[in-house]
């Protein structure tokens, strides 16, 4: 079986908890009350998000980043030997488009050329959505890299982002 490490990251509220514990039966969160809740929102990753997803013969260790810049020292501990990552943005929170793009700017620096994908989450619910081609320009997203919508509460749909990052890691692999 092959094995693949890819860390889920993006903006507080992006829903890369969601992501992970959609994708794995079993899974291991550091979440916290927060002190003022968001709506719905009430906890948040202060460490990591960990589990495990299996297809194909493939098993992809997934790892989920904090959002807050507080824990930015994760991101650094969380890249170690990574093979790819997914760059999650929540599709109805332009705001977070300048948090996104420090975390994008934070992987284009600290492991160039790593394959990665990036997913907008939040697309089926109601109200105002940024399109991909939104995304492509606020993070100056290169041509090669995918931007697929996605519900991170959605099984198929979360599976087919992490495909989509297997299959760019091993077309790397091939080129070596």
């Amino acid at each position: 079986m092959k094995s693949y490490k890819i860390i889920v990251s993006g903006p507080f509220n992006a829903g890369k908890t969601t992501f992970i514990r959609t994708l794995c039966e079993e899974y291991i969160d550091t979440d916290k009350k927060l002190l003022k809740p968001l709506g719905e929102k009430t906890k948040t990753t202060v460490a990591l998000d960990f589990g495990v997803v299996s297809f194909d013969n493939k098993s992809v260790r997934l790892f989920g980043t904090p959002g807050q810049k507080s824990f930015y020292f994760m991101w650094e501990v969380l890249s170690k030997k990574l093979d790819g990552y997914i760059l999650l943005v929540d599709s109805e929170d332009v705001e977070a488009l300048n948090e996104a793009e420090d975390l994008y700017r934070f992987f284009k620096i600290m492991i160039p050329e790593i394959p990665h994908a990036i997913g907008l989450n939040k697309y089926n619910r109601p109200g105002f959505k940024m399109e991909p081609r939104d995304v492509v320009m606020a993070l100056s997203v290169p041509p090669s890299v995918p931007v697929l919508k996605v519900d991170a509460r959605n099984y198929e749909s979360a599976l087919n982002l992490v495909k989509t990052v297997v299959k760019l890691i091993e077309k790397k692999r091939r080129r070596r």
